[in-house]
């Protein structure tokens, strides 16, 4: 499976109790899209289209230092997607669980609210 990252940050709906925006990068494997939010102690990864969490990832010291350059988060990002390619690959079944995943969300959250490129200067 390719593996890309957009380098340019947008702003992500993630499914909690309602729509929460986060900003990060989005990851594709294949077909699949992900985003990977930094937060205070771990990195969110969620699925794009339901905003259901597929992965966190506990920031470590050394990952601090990785990220500290765009370039070291960008290659920081692309190893995520190869440990969710291997997921993929594992669950037989990841297709059905991620329409499952967003019905769910559909269900309790309602439409998620677009994706939108983010400015940081």
């Amino acid at each position: 499976m390719k593996i890309t990252v957009n380098e340019q940050p947008q702003r992500f709906y993630l499914a909690f109790d309602k729509w929460e925006a986060a900003v990060g990068h989005e990851i594709t494997v294949g077909e699949y899209r992900f985003c990977a939010i930094p937060l205070s102690k771990t990195v969110n990864i969620s699925e794009v289209t339901s905003g259901a969490k597929v992965l966190d990832i506990p920031i470590s010291f050394e990952m601090m230092m990785v990220t500290a350059t765009k370039e070291g988060s960008m290659e920081f990002f692309k190893k995520i997607g190869k440990r969710l390619e291997q997921a993929i690959i594992r669950k037989n079944d990841f297709d059905q669980q991620l329409t499952k995943m967003k019905e769910t969300a559909f269900e309790r959250l309602g439409e998620m609210p677009p994706i939108e490129t983010v400015e940081i200067d």
